[in-house]
């Protein structure tokens, strides 16, 4: 079961929803570039997926549990305190992320016997968290479950929820926002946000659901809250590559060099605009094509030269034809 839901009002600019996924069944999913970055918790930690530039498929035991923040394209910023680059086609643990501290970028990572330390961590840190192909989605990091087994039992038998904060949500909290106090009580807007209206879930793993995303959400907001610098110009360039305008005519219209538009393509998304242009370009596509239009007529629309030229670019991004896509989100 897939979910996604509205990030709420105050994160609407940011962020393009929250999520969350349970694993019904062993499978392996496959995860397409849509020009995104996600903050992820997932049953082995904390995790952020940076932009893809291709096919990532992910493996997933029955049962396993996801929740997620996902960034709108361009609006991540200097969030994760790293160049947005290092993170592409990559997943890395969240406590492998530097954060701005001054002028200097320090990474908190746990220590033995469960204290924080900081670190430098150089860019290069990075470069062995690509996954392979069919791996776990998330690898392994310091969080563990946010429930222990004796909160789990108290809630599956109706018992009242813990009210300690998990080490997990604080962790969190810290890593992301930078701050030492607790995180704030749930608030009213929170509090009748809904996890499984229908009912699908036990209580237990629905409340931690609810736990998580709370958390999740007011560490974003506190983050965010600190100054998180992100190019006014993003959605313009986003925008007009999609529209199958060349990069030196977005460059032109918006006011740069081509060589200034790269540069601010690279740092905002990640890609160079070609690539951007692809990537948005097929995310039209894709929805056009999941709303039932005829494969001809999304080429037309979406900017395509011919209908050979989608089918070209969707097995390039995806790995798998546009029927496939369309079969593997509605099955």
């Amino acid at each position: 079961m897939y979910v996604e839901r509205p990030p709420g009002a105050d994160l609407a600019d940011l962020v393009a929803c929250v999520w969350w996924q349970v694993s019904e069944a062993g499978a392996t999913q496959l995860v397409v570039p849509d020009a995104c970055v996600d903050l992820i918790w997932g049953p082995e930690g904390l995790f952020v997926a940076g932009p893809d530039t291709g096919p990532m498929p992910a493996r997933m035991a029955p049962g396993d549990t996801f929740t997620g923040i996902r960034f709108r394209p361009g609006a991540v910023g200097d969030f994760f305190g790293v160049p947005l680059q290092e993170l592409r086609d990559r997943r890395v643990p969240l406590s492998d992320l530097p954060f701005a501290r001054g002028d200097a970028l320090l990474a908190r990572r746990p220590a033995r016997g469960g204290e924080a330390s900081h670190q430098w961590v150089s860019s290069g840190a990075l470069a062995s968290s690509r996954p392979e192909a069919g791996a776990p989605p998330f690898p392994h990091t310091s969080a563990g479950h946010l429930l222990s087994t004796g909160d789990e039992t108290r809630l599956a038998s109706g018992g009242e929820p813990p009210n300690r904060l998990a080490t997990d949500e604080e962790e969190l909290y810290r890593l992301v926002s930078g701050d030492e106090e607790p995180y704030p009580l749930i608030s009213g807007d929170e509090a009748s946000f809904q996890i499984s209206p229908g009912g699908e879930l036990p209580f237990d793993r629905a409340l931690r659901l609810r736990r998580r995303l709370r958390v999740m959400r007011a560490a974003v907001r506190k983050r965010l809250a600190q100054g998180v610098r992100v190019d006014p110009a993003t959605s313009a360039i986003a925008r007009e590559l999609r529209h199958g305008r060349t990069v030196g005519e977005v460059a032109w219209d918006l006011g740069f060099s081509e060589r200034q538009l790269h540069r601010r393509s690279v740092s905002s998304f990640g890609y160079a605009p070609k690539t951007l242009q692809r990537i948005v370009r097929f995310q039209h596509a894709l929805r056009l094509a999941r709303a039932g239009v005829p494969l001809a007529e999304v080429a037309v629309t979406s900017g395509y030269a011919d209908q050979a030229h989608l089918s070209h670019d969707v097995k390039r991004l995806s790995g798998v034809s546009m029927r496939d896509l369309v079969s593997l989100a509605s099955g």
